[in-house]
């Protein structure tokens, strides 16, 4: 990282919030207004039967696998086809889960970090999910923010990092992205030229020996500490 870095780049779910346990709640606060709404499909359907059910929606539909919104709103409409039933519930359904799915817990460096690197840096939230930065209460740290949804390419793929170029007005060696994932924040971010910090909070092994991050850390305070050896 020879140039200076002008714009960090953030992935949100596992990188600020733990992603499964908010999931997990949406989907029971969905199931349970299922129950009183639309009793059919819990009679048939377990919450885990219907998160398999959606599992197997993205298999027949990758081409939803940008956009997990309308990837759920069809695994809807596939429920109404099956229990013949008319599509009047599908998007109070998904608003009930779209409102919980917003309720996250950040973890604890995240507050503190974020403070002080939005007074010295340019911020930008990135995510493959649907989670608002308005909704869960984090867009005062970010200067924009982009989602696969919105750009039509997940973060594997360099897309979505050469629109945050294109927007900050700066070159791809001025970014430096955070995420969790190898392959969807590191590998994605690097094919677009972009120095890529892997956040291994559960300290795993790096999975993919092909490609390596330009540098890991265990918590978010280490970013600080890293930024600041390359200033």
């Amino acid at each position: 990282m020879q140039q200076k870095i002008k714009v960090l780049s953030f992935d949100l779910d596992d990188t600020l919030w733990p992603c499964l346990p908010t999931i997990l709640h949406a989907e029971q606060q969905l199931y349970q207004w299922l129950q009183q709404n639309v009793p059919q499909i819990p009679r048939g359907y377990s919450s885990e039967q219907l998160r398999a059910k959606r599992l197997s929606c993205l298999e027949q539909h990758p081409e939803c696998a940008h956009d997990l919104s309308a990837l759920r709103i069809l695994s809807f409409k596939q429920l109404a086809e099956e229990f013949s039933l008319d599509h009047q519930w599908i998007q109070p359904a998904f608003d009930i889960f779209y409102a919980a799915r917003q309720q996250v817990s950040l973890f604890d460096d995240v507050k503190p970090v974020l403070d002080e690197l939005s007074k010295r840096f340019q911020l930008v939230s990135l995510t493959n999910g649907n989670a608002s930065p308005v909704a869960t209460g984090i867009n005062h740290w970010f200067d924009f923010s982009l989602s696969a949804a919105s750009t039509g390419k997940r973060k594997s793929e360099p897309d979505i990092y050469w629109q945050v170029q294109k927007q900050a007005g700066i070159s791809a060696t001025q970014m430096l992205h955070i995420g969790d994932h190898p392959e969807q924040d590191v590998v994605g971010a690097q094919l677009a030229g972009v120095f890529a910090v892997w956040l291994n909070r559960e300290q795993r092994p790096w999975p993919l020996p092909e490609h390596q991050p330009d540098a890991e850390i265990h918590s978010l305070f280490e970013l600080i500490t890293l930024l600041s050896q390359n200033s």
